[in-house]
């Protein structure tokens, strides 16, 4: 069975047996390519079904009073779009392709079998949602509570750790894909205050540039800055019940 990036993410915390692999992958067996820009589903409007997220990059963004657009989160290769929508009959935000993507769409009911019959998987699930509200809240934290700088020190470390999840063998360059607009959104900052705030991040030898591609020179001096906690490299696995058996 070839390896998807999403059961590899699960794997990044959890060794997953075959039968918990084979029943995982009838979430990916409904590829579709969505062209940049393009919106998954829209805010206010019905969304009964999830997205793994196989290639590309995707972000869920809300639209605030003056038209203005807040990013919320990124999505990344083997992540799960519209967890946030299962509480609620209508999408909470807007899921749109930053980049070309491909996602695969599954019905809400198709995690039910996999709860009931897996429930480590179900543990896994739910722990990774509670990593993703704590980052979350890193995330208010410091766009709340520090300068633009330490905003977006955050976000870029907080890019690299999550990638990093599904590509191992990468090193300390990326490329982004994200304009300055969608960094802006991030952090709540302009695009102008953004570009400048890049130039001094080069300039005091925190990162290289070299268009879109990203190489983080100093990530002990970024993570100190802004305070940042990598939430995404373990989680607790310890009370987690026994895989299922066939």
């Amino acid at each position: 069975m070839a390896q998807s990036c999403f059961v590899e993410k699960l794997e990044h915390y959890l060794p997953l047996t075959d039968y918990e692999k084979e029943s995982l992958a009838v979430l990916e067996d409904n590829p579709a390519d969505i062209p940049a820009g393009q919106a998954i589903f829209e805010e206010g409007h019905p969304c009964g079904a999830l997205f793994v997220l196989r290639q590309g990059r995707v972000f869920s963004a809300s639209m605030v009073q003056g038209g203005e657009r807040q990013i919320l989160k990124l999505y990344y290769p083997g992540d799960i779009v519209g967890t946030a929508n299962v509480t609620f009959v209508d999408a909470t935000a807007s899921a749109v392709a930053a980049i070309d993507s491909v996602v695969c769409r599954f019905p809400r009911s198709a995690l039910k079998q996999i709860f009931i019959t897996h429930p480590r998987l179900a543990a896994l699930f739910y722990a990774i949602g509670m990593l993703e509200n704590v980052a979350l809240a890193d995330r208010l934290k410091s766009i709340g509570r520090t300068d633009g700088k330490a905003r977006i020190a955050a976000l870029l470390l907080d890019i690299f750790a999550r990638a990093r999840i599904t590509d191992r063998a990468m090193g300390n360059s990326m490329e982004l894909k994200l304009t300055q607009t969608d960094i802006g959104d991030a952090v709540g900052l302009t695009q102008i205050h953004v570009n400048r705030l890049l130039r001094e991040m080069t300039e005091q030898g925190f990162i290289a540039r070299d268009g879109r591609i990203v190489t983080l020179l100093d990530e002990q001096g970024m993570a100190a800055h802004c305070d940042f906690i990598n939430r995404h490299a373990r989680i607790d696995t310890s009370w987690f019940p026994e895989p299922a058996q066939r």
